[in-house]
């Protein structure tokens, strides 16, 4: 167990500081040409500043991190696990199939959690409209959301899932790499302002390490993780762990408890209903079938 722990946390290292030198490093170039231009001074606020209010940058910065989690679980694969009997996951004959599952499974669960907080009074819905600006905005956030689920899936429910997997068995391989999973978020804003964020964290990362199990790849965990974010933010406008996105729907907070706050619906308790029921559905599924096409190479 300890030579499994060593590959986790070198894995969790290498793809820190990819992330740092290729995203970090797409970040602090535009901010100094962006000064050199204005006259102004390179600081972590400017380079955040510019991030956010430039798609093109905010895309790319996001789509390289997703790609430094993915050079991450490739070199320690193809490097470390010479024996290779078992597999990250991400060559499956009937992708396309799990991929649609996916994107449909993810899209009705945060739907189901907004229809949760609807009802019980958390949330209001304010104004309903889709301009040219917020169109655009969409088209940006798909390609970065879709970045964000194959880099996080391949990462957290390719590699580490499968490594601890190999030793530790199902469920040490889902609370593993769901627990380093909601790490990787303590950054985020809001995310510590009461205990739900980080337990709906962690309760999204077992629902999404059940369905690689179940579904015996990633294509369907990438497309449930795709929808989520993207339908949660772009859709229905709440904040997507903590993240403020242009959307169709304009809502109005009126119990954090209810509604997640700034956090967004994943700081609520409606998304802890949603995933735990999900969790819990894809564990007996798992159980009855008796078998794991996880486990067996593709």
């Amino acid at each position: 167990m300890w030579k499994t722990t060593g590959k986790v946390l070198l894995a969790t290292v290498l793809f820190l500081v990819l992330n740092l030198v290729v995203s970090g490093g797409v970040g602090f170039v535009a901010a100094v040409m962006d000064a050199a231009r204005s006259g102004g001074n390179v600081s972590p606020e400017s380079i955040t500043e510019l991030l956010q209010s430039n798609p093109w940058l905010r895309t790319a910065s996001f789509a390289l991190s997703a790609a430094s989690g993915v050079a991450a679980a490739a070199i320690l694969y193809y490097a470390m696990e010479r024996e290779r009997t078992w597999t990250l996951g991400w060559r499956q004959r009937d992708w396309l199939p799990k991929l649609l599952l996916g994107l449909a499974l993810g899209a009705l669960l945060i739907v189901l959690a907004f229809l949760i907080a609807w009802i019980a009074g958390g949330i209001v819905i304010v104004d309903a409209a889709l301009t040219s600006d917020v169109a655009v905005a969409l088209l940006f956030d798909v390609v970065l959301f879709a970045s964000v689920a194959v880099g996080e899936e391949v990462f957290s429910r390719g590699y580490v899932y499968g490594v601890v997997r190999r030793s530790g068995g199902v469920a040490a391989a889902a609370l593993v790499s769901s627990a380093l999973f909601a790490l990787f978020h303590m950054n985020n804003p809001a995310v510590l302002s009461n205990a739900f964020p980080m337990l709906n964290l962690v309760l999204a990362g077992v629902m999404l390490a059940l369905l690689r199990e179940w579904s015996g790849g990633l294509w369907a965990p990438i497309g449930a993780h795709m929808t989520w974010n993207f339908v949660q933010g772009d859709v229905l406008g709440m904040a997507v762990s903590g993240v403020e996105t242009p959307s169709i729907l304009r809502v109005e907070s009126l119990n954090d408890f209810v509604s997640g706050g700034a956090f967004g619906l994943e700081g609520s308790f409606a998304v802890t209903l949603a995933t735990a029921g999900a969790s819990l559905w894809l564990a007996l599924a798992i159980r009855r079938r008796g078998s794991s096409p996880a486990a067996a190479p593709y």
